[in-house]
């Protein structure tokens, strides 16, 4: 035999084994979906064809796979009935099954969260109300910065005009936050940033007087967006220095003052955590204390604390219940950790309504995976 004989064979050999195993795949998938269908007898058959084509693959005898799948091909026929919706149904299932992962993997593994506030900037960014440049890109140019940046341009348009009423605030869902504008022309707006974002990067409260036809242009920047590890937390406690996301539930004071913005229920928030169970926690201005002494063990702890890269410190701000001066302490209990916003001055967190309950941790913030700028990657 020559070589290329010999090669046309081998290749030969080799396509078949391959063929084989695909059909003996297929075989035992079609077999696991249509058995319920049969009778003992037919199911026997199956069985013992299917055993006969494994232990041909087992062997590698090339010569024994082709009569074999072409047997097989004749039992398909018999058994597995065919219709024009089975690849719909195959699909409709492949879908299914590709939903349940994804739903295991967010209640479970990595939770996506969207940063709205300001508190953790400039470590993560809220939404932001930019001016419009003199000029507005192009169609296509939106597309890019939507797509890659969160970046989208707005013109909001008070034909009637009238008398700021009421700022209503909603949510399709987590993701689609709006606030109505209600004048007292009847006219009503809608746009897709929360009331407090409005207020108070936007300026506007109700009393503020719209003539007919006025024109409001922004720019809207969305939050970081990024996936929260809720399996860390299995294996270990939050530790200090961990950005951390928890849930607002059974905390009074964050729950009323989300009543009185309209909203019901819990929400997610996402801090630094500070303090852990039995820490000492005290405030001394630039400085946060814990066990009377500032932490400096955590990088990011002691940037804020030195006020570098655009951070500003620990500080006292008016109307906080907790740490109003550097001789009160808070100790923590045995499951309890204190919250803080890397942005002290403009954060709303343990100092006005205290320690989060270890049953409200959900995890760890680990990376902004969206917008794709400049603190896109792991979150330190």
């Amino acid at each position: 035999m020559s070589f290329w004989q010999d090669w046309k064979a081998r290749l030969a050999r080799r396509r078949a084994v391959v063929e084989g195993k695909h059909f003996y795949r297929f075989f035992k998938r079609q077999r696991l979906y249509f058995q319920h269908r049969w009778n003992d007898r037919e199911l026997r058959e199956i069985l013992q064809y299917e055993q006969e084509l494994g232990i041909a693959l087992q062997e590698g005898d090339p010569r024994q796979l082709p009569p074999l799948v072409a047997r097989g091909e004749k039992l398909a026929g018999r058994f597995f009935p065919s219709s024009r919706w089975q690849r719909l149904q195959e699909n409709v299932e492949v879908g299914f099954v590709a939903i349940t992962v994804a739903l295991a993997i967010r209640s479970y593994v990595l939770q996506p969260f969207k940063i709205p506030t300001d508190s953790m900037k400039p470590t993560l960014y809220g939404i932001q109300l930019l001016t419009p440049p003199k000029r507005v890109p192009g169609f296509l140019e939106r597309l890019w910065e939507r797509a890659v940046f969160g970046r989208t341009y707005h013109t909001i348009v008070f034909e009637k005009g009238g008398t700021l009423l009421e700022m209503r605030e909603g949510q399709l869902s987590p993701w689609f936050e709006y606030t109505d504008l209600v004048l007292d022309s009847g006219e009503r707006k809608r746009i897709w940033v929360p009331s407090q974002v409005l207020a108070t990067k936007g300026g506007v409260f109700p009393g503020m007087n719209f003539a007919p036809g006025t024109k409001v242009s922004f720019v809207l920047q969305t939050g970081d967006q990024v996936l929260v590890n809720k399996w860390i937390y299995y294996f270990r406690q939050p530790r200090k220095g961990d950005p951390f996301v928890f849930k607002t539930m059974g905390i009074e004071d964050i729950e009323f003052r989300l009543r009185e913005r309209g909203i019901e229920g819990s929400q997610y928030y996402i801090k630094r955590c500070v303090g852990t169970p039995g820490d000492r926690i005290s405030l001394q201005p630039p400085y946060l204390l814990i066990n009377g002494s500032p932490y400096w063990s955590h990088k990011k702890m002691r940037e804020i604390m030195e006020k570098k890269d655009g951070y500003h410190g620990y500080v006292v701000l008016p109307g906080q219940k907790f740490l109003r001066s550097p001789q009160e302490v808070y100790v923590l209990g045995p499951k309890q950790y204190w919250a803080m916003g890397d942005n002290s001055p403009d954060s709303l967190d343990s100092r006005f309504w205290g320690p989060v309950p270890k049953q409200n941790v959900v995890g760890e913030a680990v990376w902004v995976y969206w917008p794709l700028g400049p603190r896109w990657g792991l979150i330190r």
